[in-house]
């Protein structure tokens, strides 16, 4: 059971991977920020970080914990780096580079 069953993403994902197609890359991307907007992803992840950092479990360590922090700032530079490159190709597009 995958929770995005039903959804254009998951179709475009299976076809990225099935196909290394940049068209079915630029389909999600366009998804992602349909769905989330613009800070929503970075959000999300920071929410993520949090509940896990929260986490009192022994199974989660200093060197976990580190590259859980080093996932996120790298996470945030790419939704922020993605979100430019959507919006610049929904621009392009449109024949809109205002």
């Amino acid at each position: 059971m995958n929770t995005l069953e039903g959804l254009p993403i998951l179709e475009h994902y299976n076809q990225l991977l099935a196909t290394g197609n940049e068209q079915h890359a630029w389909a999600i991307v366009q998804e992602v920020f349909n769905c989330f907007g613009k800070k929503g992803p970075k959000q999300c992840a920071w929410y993520t970080l949090v509940a896990a950092l929260g986490n009192s479990s022994a199974e989660i360590n200093a060197e976990h914990r580190s590259s859980m922090i080093f996932f996120y700032e790298y996470s945030a530079a790419l939704f922020s780096a993605l979100y430019v490159l959507h919006k610049n190709h929904q621009a392009a597009k449109t024949g809109n580079n205002g």
